[in-house]
């Protein structure tokens, strides 16, 4: 609506206009009234209590504040209902109990309680846009001020923390009942408690020990989930109140469905009572799905870990000020960064820095206009991903916009704004690749060395690790081995406010690990047995698989040989000289007859050692890795489908990376399965592609495995039949 006309005789705005003014930033020019107070004055007042003394804005539409200022009358505008708030979170909680729970009564005061912080803290929010008034020179000059880009690095530290600092009111602290219903109901609250109980000694202990009780649940959502207890602990009710009251709204809205979907429901729900999860089933499908429920559990992790510690700031300041003794409030780490979220490549980065920011919905967003630029896509990127849309749909996904493998970035957290690219030793959340964050701590045998940033982790989450196998696993494992280790500097920390368990060097039992991917790998199982120790108990969570032999359309016998090992240790020797005593020579013999052969390998020290051995032994071949050129495929293509070399050795990573359509395929032998099952089908479909004239019989595939490929096996075979091929007294199995 338009600006109000000052009175002819005074120019004064009465407290009618000036309350609509503060609720709306507007002024109805029907309800001009004549008051002989001064603006300025009027203004000053009714803001005072937001801390900044005079008028810097115009008020978002919607939003609304309550008078601490007895002496100024109630507007007549009709104000949004209080409890307008709390019934989407009702909502939000029905559709999250799983099983009946009883709560006491006097749970409503805690939530009650924390609704109405929240919403004071929202009604002290900070004016931010320019004023439409233009007559009102206090007014444009905070307009001009409010028009400043926020694209800085450098801020005022102190002014941001204590304005985060707000008071919480005594009646939350005072109630020993609500105290008592949040901590039996918060899993946060009781895993992160700073407490030596006889239950804490016996969880550590059989953590430590690794004797976990397991149990099998079958999700209809899910799948099949392995439940490792520790301490007799079994099942846990679902938590009635999961989420932060700033959360609720924002999540909604971040959610296609308004509301947690089935499969989010379960998979949060996990997520909330802080054990280790490993879940094995990403897909394009569910990919959104999981993201959002990770980052709502880390921002809901960081914020009632900031609010926590702004509780015990108002009880130190109250205990100061009274002059007595507040005791031990231990609620932090060595360290600012609570969250570390691991993905593979910028685009990935980008996408859940987006989901952050829509949950924060903070009204400052630092350095966005930088973030944007570096993590977004670009017209150069959108050109290369409009030439693979003859791709395959899940190469498309993995490798649209900014694929840097190289990045780190902290995201810092204050009241009412958010800051990007922010320090790590200032940070709440750290979101980085494994390269990005090697990069930073440095080599093992340089001089440049920091992991102290990492010492107070509390939430881990590696997101797509099946991609990032594909990289550089060992910068993974490097990562947990430096995690939560003692810092070797203080960084300014208050050693009075950490807890008790970072001290005693026990953060690790403490720290929630969630690792996300496609599929179980040897790699990933060995981070969930021996860096997965959280007190809580654990996780692991594997769909159960139909075979990638299903989806295979070309008529050919694909033949599955067992080969024998002695054990784990000596596994690739007894394949490898399988392959080059019996493989080679027999292919070798028939060369005339099967020149058109791709020997495809999983891992890269077989390609390299299979390579080596054909180099030394003259064979005709060409070898495509992901580190060969372009130019280097191409030819080496050509010449196959021309006849002019005796076979390929192809890599895993090469058709990761680039999914080469080769063409003339007529032998495919796979000297080791592919991690993902996807890429068996595609490479035995190639034959389909070019062999019109090649009849079914003259064209074959054969595959070597071993007893310990039982992860890769049941995922091309299907569960099934997994258990037959591996135990069986045959060796040798035919698909048709």
């Amino acid at each position: 609506m338009p600006p109000a006309k000052k009175s002819s005789k005074s120019g004064k705005l009465s407290r009618k206009q000036l309350q609509q003014l503060k609720e709306y930033g507007e002024l109805d020019p029907l309800n001009s009234i004549n008051d002989d107070r001064d603006l300025d004055d009027l203004v000053s007042k009714a803001l005072g209590r937001s801390g900044y003394g005079s008028f810097t804005g115009k008020l978002r539409a919607g939003k609304h504040s309550r008078d601490t200022d007895k002496g100024l009358a109630r507007s007549s505008l009709a104000k949004p209902q209080r409890n307008s708030r709390p019934d989407a979170y009702s909502r939000l909680l029905k559709s999250l109990e799983t099983t009946t729970s009883s709560i006491p009564a006097n749970s409503k005061s805690v939530v009650s309680d924390e609704d109405e912080d929240m919403e004071e803290n929202e009604d002290e929010a900070t004016l931010g846009s320019a004023s439409d008034d233009s007559e009102n020179d206090e007014m444009q000059n905070a307009s001009d001020v409010d028009q400043k880009e926020y694209e800085v690095d450098e801020v005022d530290e102190d002014e941001l923390e204590s304005e985060a600092e707000e008071p919480i009111p005594d009646d939350l602290d005072a109630t020993s009942d609500a105290k008592e219903v949040f901590e039996a109901h918060d899993y946060m609250e009781g895993h992160y408690a700073d407490v030596d109980s006889e239950q804490m000694h016996k969880k550590l202990s059989a953590v430590t020990n690794k004797e976990y009780e397991q149990t099998v649940v079958e999700d209809a959502a899910l799948g099949s989930i392995v439940v490792c207890n520790v301490a007799g602990e079994g099942a846990k009710p679902a938590n009635p109140r999961p989420l932060k009251q700033k959360l609720v709204k924002p999540f909604h809205k971040l959610s296609k469905t308004g509301d947690f979907t089935d499969f989010q429901r379960g998979l949060f729900g996990w997520f909330d009572q802080y054990r280790d999860v490993v879940y094995a089933g990403r897909s394009l499908e569910n990919e959104d799905e999981i993201t959002t429920a990770y980052a709502l559990h880390a921002m809901n992790h960081v914020m009632k870990a900031k609010d926590q510690e702004h509780k015990n700031n108002s009880k130190l300041a109250k205990a100061h000020a009274s002059g007595s003794d507040a005791g031990e409030l231990r609620d932090r780490g060595f360290t600012r960064p609570r969250v570390l979220i691991v993905v593979p490549f910028r685009n990935c980065a980008y996408r859940l820095i987006e989901k952050l920011l829509k949950l924060v919905s903070a009204e400052q967003e630092m350095n966005s206009s930088r973030f944007t630029k570096e993590y977004g896509p670009d017209e150069e990127e959108e050109r290369k991903h409009n030439s693979n849309k003859r791709k395959p749909e899940d190469f498309q996904r993995t490798f649209a916009g900014n694929i840097d493998d190289s990045f780190r970035i902290g995201v810092q957290l204050h009241y009412k704004s958010v800051k990007l690219y922010a320090d790590f030793y200032r940070a709440d959340i750290i979101i980085a690749s494994p390269i990005g964050l090697r990069m930073t701590t440095g080599a093992e045998s340089g001089d440049r060395k920091d992991f102290d940033f990492l010492s107070s982790v509390e939430m881990v989450i590696v997101d797509q690790c099946d991609v990032l196998l594909m990289q550089n696993w060992d910068h993974v494992s490097h990562l947990f081995n430096h995690m939560n280790l003692t810092p070797k500097k203080d960084h300014g920390c208050d050693f009075s406010r950490v807890r008790s368990w970072f001290l005693d060097g026990m953060a690790q039992y403490r720290r929630q690990t969630i690792l996300i991917s496609e599929y179980m790998t040897p790699e990933i199982q060995a981070v969930f047995n021996n860096n997965c120790c959280s007190i809580e108990g654990k996780v692991r969570i594997k769909p159960a698989y139909t075979g990638a032999v299903d989806n295979v359309v070309t008529q050919v016998s694909q033949v599955f040989k067992r080969v024998s090992v002695r054990r784990l240790a000596s596994a690739n020797d007894d394949r490898f000289s399988n392959f080059v005593e019996q493989t080679l020579p027999d292919l070798e013999k028939s060369m005339t007859n099967k020149k058109h052969t791709v020997i495809f390998a999983s891992s890269y020290f077989d390609f390299v050692r299979i390579r080596n051995h054909c180099k030394d032994k003259g064979y005709i071949f060409a070898a495509i890795s992901e580190y060969s050129t372009k130019s280097e495929a191409m030819r080496a293509r050509m010449k196959f489908f021309d006849g002019e070399l005796q076979f390929i050795l192809y890599s895993e990573r090469a058709h990761f990376y680039h999914r080469y359509p080769i063409k003339g395929i007529h032998h495919l032998i796979f000297y080791s399965l592919p991690d993902h099952s996807l890429y068996y089908s595609e490479l035995v479909n190639l034959m389909l592609t070019s062999n019109d004239t090649v009849s079914a019989d003259q064209l074959s595939c054969t595959v070597f495995y071993s007893k310990f490929d039982q992860l890769k096996l049941e995922r091309v075979v299907g569960s099934r039949l997994v258990a037959q091929l591996l135990s069986g007294e045959r060796s040798q199995f035919t698909f048709a």
